[in-house]
């Protein structure tokens, strides 16, 4: 195999596992990445206090590296980042990270051996930077889709900083001693802001989430007994959600089944109202819990507890701009406050590459045109792991780098360029006539997941055989990610056969010739 140079750009779950897949696979790989750790939306300086996974640990980890058994069920960011260091450590991985390396550019080169000029500015110990290029064959985009923060422009915040307030992003909420005996204000209605008002709650003087819309938030255990990871986290629960290439019994059950599935759903949403009491909160979502996008998280433990006994104030409106001492909202209210939280989400950028290649991706809605949101066949030599936000993500990204892998290698039988823009196209129709509009800049993939992994594979291996699990049992139970690094294994091997076999054939009809 020729000796190709593969650049990844970032360093959190989707860059870790690509460099590990090119570079078990002999290739000579470079990891780039901006912060000072590893982990990417994990990584210490970017993570507030009591966050944890929303999946369990045994599907939130890779196919051949599990999760340990001594973490809690749902590992906090601090057991994330220790099992992603281990990760690296125990396949090589370690050594090919540059850390407090941005990237500014990614240029195309021409010549004998097109590739990608990549431009970095590294930041040193003594305060210094200093720019460096470097040439790549392939580059792997890993910057995932929290990599950017998304901040409200609000007229007023140099007078309220002037005034003694902090204005921080959820991402800058590292310690709680900051919030001890403050008049906290929290903005959002997702998993970060609801999250943060839990922590506020008990550490500040006293704490108000300022929200426009909230999102399904779902209890670790239905009616107290029932683990969520046997309501979302199964096969048997994702045959529920509608799927743009649906086939056989799931086709059925959404056409003809259509009133079992509505009855379905309306029977988990009352059962969630009723339990969180979501009603008496005013946390109703607008959106029915079948058209979730990505918006559905995990309730913090005593959210809503505290909502009901005044420890949290929640306000449905928005803030206009802050004034000396607080902010002013929509409907007029004014709030006194030391520090506001903005819990308002990330947005997804890639201002380093090119821009001819940036219209390729990115549209004027600012959704992404990749196929099976991998690659832009009209963009060469360049990849994208971790567009492609799932309830298994480490799985996910880690079945995207296999993908990518081949697909470098030349291995795939994918369709045209044309034709691969036309489906990238129809799945982002489809998601609007779905949901309303796009979510997640067309990378939430949440109600999909496992189908669009088996895709993956099957693209992969050219076979049928999607289905990894054997009996009711293993429909019904969470997913076994372990089950796909044993399904990968059979397949290669398969495959090697085959090539075997071939070879054997072509040399016994030259020996007969």
């Amino acid at each position: 195999m020729e000796n190709k140079k593969i650049c990844v750009i970032g360093a959190g779950i989707s860059g870790l596992v690509t460099a590990k897949t090119f570079v078990e696979q002999g290739y000579e790989v470079t990891v780039f990445e901006k912060q000072a750790g590893l982990g990417g939306v994990w990584e210490k300086s970017r993570t507030y206090p009591g966050l944890s996974t929303q999946s369990i640990g045994k599907t939130y980890c890779f196919s051949d590296f599990p999760m340990p058994a001594s973490y809690p069920e749902w590992p906090t960011a601090e057991n994330i980042r220790n099992y992603l260091e281990s990760y690296t450590r125990h396949f090589g991985i370690s050594e090919k990270i540059r850390f407090q390396t941005n990237v500014t550019d990614v240029s195309r080169t021409t010549g004998s051996r097109p590739g990608w000029v990549v431009t970095v500015r590294v930041k040193y110990p003594h305060g210094n930077e200093i720019e460096e290029k470097h040439e790549f064959d392939f580059v792997v985009v890993c910057n995932g889709t929290a990599s950017s923060t998304r901040l409200p422009s609000l007229p007023g915040k140099d007078e309220f900083t002037a005034s003694g307030g902090q204005v921080l992003h959820s991402t800058e909420f590292n310690d709680t001693s900051i919030i001890e005996g403050k008049r906290v204000v929290v903005l959002g209605g997702g998993k970060s802001a609801c999250d943060i008002a839990t922590v506020a709650a008990n550490q500040a003087q006293e704490c108000s989430l300022v929200f426009r819309t909230p999102m399904w938030m779902l209890p670790k255990f239905f009616l107290g007994l029932v683990n969520m990871k046997y309501i979302l986290l199964t096969r048997f629960s994702e045959v529920w959600f509608p799927y743009r290439q649906m086939r056989g019994a799931e086709k059925l059950l959404h056409t003809v089944g259509k009133p079992l599935v509505w009855a379905f759903w309306r029977l988990v949403e009352l059962l969630v109202r009723l339990q969180l009491g979501l009603d008496s909160c005013g946390f109703v979502p607008q959106k029915r819990l079948n058209q979730i996008e990505c918006s559905v998280a995990i309730a913090p433990q005593d959210f809503f507890k505290y909502i009901r006994s005044g420890k949290i104030q929640t306000i449905k409106t928005t803030i206009t701009k802050f004034i000396p001492g607080g902010v002013e909202l929509a409907n007029g209210q004014q709030l006194q406050a030391d520090i506001v939280i903005l819990g308002t989400g990330f947005h997804q950028e890639i201002p380093f590459l090119e821009e001819k290649y940036r219209q390729q991706v990115v549209d004027k809605e600012g959704n992404f045109h990749l196929y099976r949101h991998l690659i832009n066949p009209n963009i060469p030599q360049m990849g994208f792991v971790g567009y492609n936000a799932t309830f298994f993500v480490p799985l996910s990204s880690e079945v995207g780098a296999w993908w990518l892998v081949e697909y470098v290698k030349g291995n795939l039988s994918l369709p045209s360029p044309s034709e691969m823009i036309q489906d990238t196209t129809a799945e982002l129709d489809w998601m609007k006539n779905q949901f309303g509009f796009v979510a997640d800049q067309g990378t939430c993939l949440v109600a999909f997941s496992l189908r669009y992994i088996n895709q993956l594979i099957k693209d992969i291996y050219g076979t049928d055989e999607l289905v990894v699990w054997k009996g009711l049992s293993q429909f019904m139970m969470p997913v076994d990610v372990s089950v796909y690094q044993k399904l990968r294994q059979k397949l290669n091997s398969q495959r090697l056969r085959n090539i075997d076999d071939s070879r054997r054939s072509e040399t016994v009809g030259v020996r007969q010739n």
